[in-house]
């Protein structure tokens, strides 16, 4: 989780992070989850939110350009649904690793590099793609595919 926030601070972009612990974990919130002091750091380019989001009012803000999806399917129509490209970080389930080669081909949504042995990822990474799913040229065709496939969904407003 740290590697993924600092990541998300290094791509230097505004967000929103909905940090959630797994839904059958019934210990508290893990303060250390959170790298110490990132809230402070950041607090002027986005926020940190624990627990639950209303995700689908968040996506369909104007401001939001972009979504970092663990890859669950509903997760990934409802972004598509409002034409916003996937920054996709598969985790947990199988399915969920499909999903991301799926987006990944479909051309809607780019994968944050991991480790081919471990799985595990560095920040520079995490934010090179944020980027380039964001704001960089080369994301171009990932933002308009987006955006045409939200016809595809239907209006889920």
């Amino acid at each position: 989780m740290h590697e993924l926030a600092f990541g998300i601070e290094k791509s230097g972009l505004p967000f929103i992070w909905v940090v959630r612990k797994p839904p059958l974990d019934e210990e508290p919130f893990a303060e250390d989850m959170i790298p110490t002091e990132f809230e402070e750091r950041v607090s002027k380019q986005g926020m940190v939110l624990r627990g639950w989001a209303p995700q689908l009012r968040i996506l369909a803000h104007s401001s939001v350009g972009g979504f970092l999806t663990h890859c669950g399917w509903s997760s990934v129509i409802e972004s598509l649904g409002l034409g916003k490209p996937l920054i996709l970080f598969p985790g947990g389930n199988a399915d969920f690793g499909l999903t991301a080669r799926l987006m990944h081909w479909k051309k809607v949504g780019f994968e944050i590099e991991r480790n081919d042995v471990d799985g595990s990822f560095k920040s520079d990474l995490v934010a090179a793609c944020i980027k380039r799913v964001m704001v960089d040229p080369e994301g171009e065709q990932l933002r308009a595919n987006a955006l045409a496939i939200k016809e595809i969904f239907g209006n889920v407003k």
